[in-house]
């Protein structure tokens, strides 16, 4: 299930952050926690376990402005906008979470952006498409995938091409499967395959990797490499749910790996 929320700002323009994941991700506990602190507590500080791993189980897209307008670059790490709408959608497959945001939402018609205030102007419910075993997918945030290796102290980071990439996609799907479903999926390789849009990355120039600094300016900031791009991905119809649903990849709850149906076809 996903939301889209449609916030306005009444100000010439809204400037922000151009790393603004972690602002959004704290709005999103932020509003849960008025309709229940003690979900938004459990949600935050345990989340959906499996073994010694926690899922928090909901992603969302970065801040888009309306009306396809793009945001101001500057220099100074900030971006902008004159448009007045701004966009942001909210996915989980766990009914609960998305209760109590709406919940929250209702309660509360100002929530605030990092040093901007906006008001929540319509909550709208977005149909889920028909979802089959080969889906063309755009990123609505960048996908995050990373290996660890001993006895290296750092995750490595994965981008698709990369021997391991697909190998760890599947397995993270598997696993919220597993947290989801409370039973294991099989994990056959032989049935997954990604490709990103390699049309899509020549018009790009071959850049289409992100850098994002997370709780920038902050002592535990944190740099984080992800992909933004269209792909590819055939796999079983029951993973493609969970990917469209969680998230593909890594740190979901924390603005990553989202996305949409791509109705473009990608070249075979």
């Amino acid at each position: 299930m996903r939301i889209t929320l449609e916030l306005s700002h009444r100000k010439r323009t809204a400037t922000l952050p151009i790393n603004n994941s972690h602002l959004i991700s704290s709005l999103i506990y932020n509003i849960v926690d008025i309709s229940s602190s003690d979900y938004a507590e459990r949600l935050h500080e345990q989340g959906y376990r499996l073994q010694n791993k926690a899922f928090k189980l909901f992603t969302f897209s970065l801040l888009y402005p309306g009306n396809q307008h793009k945001w101001v670059m500057h220099e100074n790490g900030t971006m902008s906008t004159a448009e007045p709408l701004l966009h942001v959608t909210v996915s989980s497959p766990k009914e609960e979470f998305i209760e109590h945001l709406v919940i929250g939402l209702l309660q509360e018609p100002f929530v605030w952006i990092g040093k901007e205030r906006f008001r929540v102007e319509t909550v709208r419910k977005l149909d889920r498409p028909e979802l089959t075993d080969d889906m063309q997918f755009v990123m609505l945030s960048p996908l995050v995938c990373t290996t660890k290796r001993e006895p290296e102290q750092y995750p490595q980071y994965l981008f698709p091409g990369d021997m391991e990439f697909e190998r760890v996609v599947l397995e993270n799907l598997c696993r919220k499967y597993q947290v989801l479903h409370g039973r294991e999926f099989l994990c056959d390789s032989d049935r997954f395959s990604f490709a990103i849009d390699e049309t899509y990355v020549e018009r790009m120039h071959g850049k289409v990797q992100k850098l994002i600094a997370l709780k920038e300016g902050r002592s535990d900031e944190t740099m984080v490499k992800g992909t933004f791009a269209p792909f590819r991905v055939k796999a079983p119809k029951e993973l493609i749910e969970v990917g469209y649903e969680c998230g593909f990849g890594e740190k979901n709850s924390q603005g990553f790996g989202m996305v949409k149906v791509d109705n473009t076809l990608l070249s075979e």
